[in-house]
């Protein structure tokens, strides 16, 4: 996890980075630093056109980065800077050109076109090895290209042109332009991005190439001239928009993200609570069990009951321990509650337990957490170490256990809220998870765990769960009215 957070913070940084140093070597460009480095003696770009062109070309370098962290390889690291590469080469030829000065030597157009070509190649070449990476080809790919050719567009618009243009400037044009045509051909040739995006991507580049057209004077027209302004400034806007809609939804994402992962954690953290608390309970029997099976005053008969009784509690906790899912089964409750009342009382508790003998269908593990629960909260909350478990057959279908105790009970205002996690009394000593676990596991056995109404003493808590069917000769006994009582 702390390497995801990390990966992170590189891959925001780095965005932000290449973003902001786009941002500055093109707004450069129209400020008095580029005076002072041009040679050029035609008017240099306005600062407005220079921040426009860099907040192009800035995009283009963040979809790079965005995308290089996603699709990070040996192959797809050219492929996915496909947008930042055609914006670099715009960059570099007219940075060239605006260190010159007008009108230029043979040699000064064989470096501009130079630097065409070999950003040419630089973005072609990797892009015929695209279909043995065409899984780059996401939406963050086609933002960074749409914006790289935007911003070529843009910058090129920059170059100062001689008139008439010099003999090889109309190559170096040819050249940039081929470059758009090319890489945005093969992106499209594998149908891998969405078909609005696409259809964007292919209305880019023929106005990318009608404005340098018209500021190279090949369509000198002033309607041409206001028609591709107009539609360089609609489809710049349009890659702004879908831009604007990737990072909300981005935005979204890394909110639910982070949502679902905080819902884990938490998870988590009270899973190990709850567990922890089930073994603090667990232990304590077992160390008072312990102590008492080395007293000599103790019988034989009593010894070898508490014996099994510990036994059971060790099992129990293993399976805590292990996370290990038990399934539910018939309980027999005059002996099971017969074993779970028997370590309470070896805690020093006073416990009386009247028996319908009937039996239910759950998990022993789950019915002897609950149970201890609720005794423990007695001492621990209500100041008793008495209690009462009365077991009633409310139906055919269900048994209700009933846990009384006689100690101070719950105020009228606490009682809503006591099941809720966490909640628990200004003085109470505990973590508010005891009831919430107790309600929880009595759930998932198809059962309830509910407190009673308030009897004026004391509190009542009744644990219902699913009974099973009686045989007609325990229907019989029944009848007689013969239950039983034990009492410690």
């Amino acid at each position: 996890m702390l390497r995801h957070f990390n990966g992170e913070l590189h891959h925001k940084i780095g965005m932000g980075v290449a973003g902001g140093l786009a941002l500055l070597v093109v707004g450069w460009i129209g400020s008095g630093g580029a005076r002072l480095w041009s040679a050029s003696s035609t008017a240099l770009p306005s600062p407005g056109d220079g921040v426009v062109s860099g907040v192009f070309v800035a995009g283009a370098a963040c979809a790079a980065v965005v995308s290089w962290r996603r699709h990070a390889g040996p192959m797809t690291g050219w492929i996915v800077a496909t947008g930042a590469l055609v914006a670099t080469q715009a960059l570099l030829v007219t940075l060239l050109a605006l260190r010159n000065q007008l009108p230029r030597s043979a040699a000064d157009i064989g470096v501009l076109l130079a630097v065409a070509v070999l950003g040419l190649l630089a973005v072609v070449g990797p892009l015929l090895r695209l279909h043995r990476a065409k899984h780059v080809l996401d939406d963050g790919f086609g933002i960074g290209l749409g914006m790289g050719l935007t911003a070529a567009g843009h910058l090129l618009l920059q170059l100062p042109m001689a008139t008439p243009p010099a003999t090889l400037m109309p190559a170096v044009i040819g050249v940039l332009v081929a470059t758009h045509v090319a890489a945005t051909a093969l992106v499209l040739r594998q149908r891998a991005l969405s078909r609005p995006m696409s259809w964007l991507l292919a209305v880019t580049v023929p106005v990318v190439a009608l404005g340098l057209l018209t500021h190279t004077a090949v369509l000198g027209d002033a309607t041409w001239a206001v028609g591709v302004s107009v539609a360089r400034a609609g489809v710049g806007a349009a890659w702004f928009s879908i831009l604007l809609i990737s990072i909300r939804r981005s935005l979204e994402d890394d909110r639910r993200r982070i949502n679902t992962l905080q819902q884990v954690l938490d998870s988590a953290s009270r899973d190990q609570r709850e567990r922890m608390h089930e073994l603090r309970s667990t232990v304590a029997g077992l160390v008072s069990g312990s102590a008492l099976l080395d007293s000599p005053e103790v019988s034989s008969e009593t010894r070898e009951r508490l014996w099994f009784s510990v036994r059971r509690e060790l099992d129990r906790m293993e399976r805590l321990l292990s996370g290990q899912d038990v399934s539910a089964t018939d309980i027999d409750l005059d002996e099971e509650l017969g074993l779970i009342l028997d370590l309470q009382r070896l805690k020093g508790r006073r416990v009386e337990l009247r028996s319908s003998g009937d039996k239910v269908h759950a998990r022993f593990d789950a019915l002897a957490e609950v149970v201890n629960i609720l005794m423990d909260n007695a001492v621990t909350h209500g100041g008793s170490d008495g209690s009462l478990v009365e077991v009633v057959r409310r139906d055919e279908e269900t048994v209700d256990i009933t846990v009384t105790d006689f100690g101070r009970g719950i105020p009228a205002d606490q009682r809503p809220q006591i099941f809720e996690w966490g909640r628990r009394g200004s003085d109470s000593p505990g973590e508010g998870i005891g009831l919430h676990l107790a309600q929880r596991l009595m759930a998932e056995d198809g059962g309830s765990l509910r407190l009673a109404e308030d009897r004026g003493v004391g509190s009542s808590f009744v644990i219902s769960l699913p009974a099973v069917r009686r045989s007609p000769e325990d229907a019989l006994t029944l009848e007689d009215g013969r239950g039983w009582r034990r009492s410690g």
